[in-house]
């Protein structure tokens, strides 16, 4: 992937993101908003038509109190002879045809004396059980029973017509409503509109519902008895509407309570309407947002390629630049023409790095050359002065013979005269090959093992070889030489070179512990045998053939000239493994 893709796709999903988190928590936030608004308003509609219901049951109790006081309704001890009580009864009805289904009036033991439907007259009304007490105390007991099992035809209201004459009563007046009254007012309530009603008993059965509810579903059939009904006031929730055919419903409740003197009849006023017709605004809403991050899109992607342009071209630039520096063009990089600061910052790192590269191969170069003189003159120590010595020594033997001649002493004293100044040549050659005091500075050792490896590239792709790295997640500050430090790493990973097959592996960690530095060389060749571990850094010990042995010696040398120490051991992968611990000075760690 290129950093422009890269670039691209960070910026477009960024960008995506964050619109979709703005959308979304606007589209809740106003959805939820919208869903307590409409619920309030469904809870205070539930109320206003049950206050509508109660208003209207309470003038039909007020107008029966007002009625059962008439002088005509005494005809009902004379059994309405001249029907002068059924006419009244007929013109009350008459005048609210749409309410009543019929009036009519029994004597004390329930024999229908007047009605206003003349077919009634001579029945009997059971004058006990199935009523209720509607009316409050402060007033006459009107009572209200149902006219059919379900309520959905009509209800009756009783109440006691008392003795003008005398004391107790001589009857009972009986009102028939038509259910449909309620019903209408349901439809009038919810007319062109996207909400039903429903009138719903204690019990939870539904008595009544608004027209688009008759006319779809069979409501005697509906019972609603698991819906979350207030027993006093009004109350608003989300509730399933499979009962109805429905989905998810806003409900608005309102409970039948006390009005004025009007004790209530239980009934349970629901106002309910669709979610998915109630948040079609918030729906379109929600399409005009997609709209908008669509545009946004278009305009943050337009921008982002503009942008992610500018920063990776110069990348792309200076990654042809490592290319031509690889193939040996050792020209500096030109500065990016480009307004992004951090980009020419990193043209002016790299340029720096190449220099600080190039001044540390110069310093490789001549810690090679130093350490080709070692091994001379470690070669040299080792194959003359052995010889040497023993020409000094026959030399010295042969001028304690008496005879000798002038001649013979004379070039006796040639060989001693030479010999010993081939013993100073060798000494010199050892003093030079020795380790200098370490210039202690400042260094990332994480930046000296990429510097290291990239000297050693083309030996470690000669040799098939990969190379596991496990640094710092920080530099790895460490007060040291350099050069020296290099030199190390240089003679541990030449070395395991040596001995690692081909397609194995080199490893190399750092890491803190304790208040140490510790770095480990590791690799899968064959390791290093116990017997021999603590021989490894003696000089002149080599397991290779042609070995010199000084390699090792020197490593060690430079580190304990760093104040810390180095072991062989086994690695991960079963093969050496050369750990070294530098103690960190106090207040030092990790940067």
């Amino acid at each position: 992937m290129s950093a422009r893709s890269a670039l691209l796709r960070a910026f477009a999903w960024l960008l995506l993101g964050a619109m979709l988190v703005m959308t979304a928590l606007s589209f809740f936030a106003f959805r939820h908003a919208m869903q307590v608004e409409i619920a309030r308003n469904l809870e205070f509609s539930a109320s206003v038509i049950k206050e509508r219901i109660d208003t209207l049951i309470h003038t039909q109790v007020q107008n029966m109190q007002v009625w059962r006081t008439l002088q005509v309704m005494q005809d009902i001890t004379v059994g309405d002879v001249d029907k002068r009580l059924s006419g009244s009864l007929l013109e009350l009805r008459v005048g609210q045809k749409s309410l009543y289904k019929v009036l009519f009036c029994t004597n004390d033991v329930g024999r229908v004396v007047s009605a206003s439907d003349r077919s009634m007259i001579g029945a009997t009304m059971p004058v006990a059980g199935g009523w209720q007490a509607i009316s409050s105390p402060a007033s006459a007991d009107v009572f209200v029973a149902p006219m059919d099992p379900d309520h959905r035809q009509a209800i009756a209201l009783r109440t006691e017509i008392p003795n003008a004459f005398g004391q107790g009563t001589i009857g009972h007046l009986y009102v028939v409503l038509d259910f449909g009254a309620f019903q209408n007012v349901l439809d009038q309530a919810v007319e062109e509109g996207p909400r039903n009603l429903l009138i719903l008993d204690s019990r939870g059965y539904v008595i009544g519902a608004s027209r688009e509810l008759r006319e779809r579903l069979d409501i005697s059939a509906l019972r609603l008895e698991d819906w979350k009904m207030p027993k006093a006031g009004a109350t608003s929730y989300v509730h399933a509407g499979r009962a109805l055919g429905e989905g998810e419903l806003l409900v608005g409740a309102a409970a039948s309570s006390q009005y004025q003197h009007l004790e209530g009849m239980g009934w349970r006023i629901l106002m309910i309407e669709s979610t998915g017709i109630a948040f079609r605004p918030v729906l379109n809403l929600l399409w005009g947002l997609l709209a908008l991050l669509l545009f946004t899109m278009t305009i943050g992607v337009w921008i982002a390629s503009r942008l992610a342009g500018s920063i990776a071209q110069p990348i792309v630039e200076l990654t042809a630049f490592t290319r031509r520096f690889r193939q040996g063009d050792k020209s500096l990089p030109e500065p990016p023409g480009t307004t992004v600061s951090e980009v020419t910052e990193l043209f002016g790192a790299y340029a720096e790095m190449i220099r600080a590269l190039e001044s540390s191969r110069e310093q490789i170069v001549r810690a090679g050359k130093l350490a080709v003189v070692g091994e001379m003159a470690a070669i040299m120590a080792h194959e003359i002065r052995t010889p040497l010595s023993i020409v000094r020594s026959s030399a010295q033997l042969l001028e304690r013979q008496p005879d000798l001649g002038d001649k013979e002493r004379e070039l006796i004293g040639f060989m001693l005269g030479e010999t010993e100044r081939l013993g100073r040549l060798v000494t010199m050659l050892l003093e030079c090959a020795r380790p200098k005091p370490p210039d202690m500075q400042p260094n990332d050792l994480n930046a000296i093992v990429h510097n290291v490896l990239d000297l050693i590239a083309t030996r470690v792709e000669a040799a098939r070889v990969s190379v596991v790295l496990d640094l710092e997640p920080n530099p790895a500050a460490f007060d040291c030489d350099k050069e020296q430090m290099m030199q190390v790493f240089l003679n541990l990973l030449l070395n395991a070179l040596q001995f690692v097959p081909e397609g194995g592996k080199l490893g190399i960690r750092i890491f803190h512990d304790a208040g140490a530095l510790c770095v480990s060389v590791e690799d899968d060749g064959p390791g290093v045998a116990p017997s021999i571990r603590e021989h490894v850094f003696d000089p002149f010990f080599s397991r290779r053939e042609g070995g010199i042995g000084l390699g090792l010696t020197v490593v060690q040398q430079i580190v304990q000239a760093h104040g810390g120490d180095i072991a062989v051991g086994v690695s991960g992968w079963g093969g050496a493994a050369f750990n070294m611990r530098f103690p960190l000075k106090s207040g030092a760690g990790r940067s």
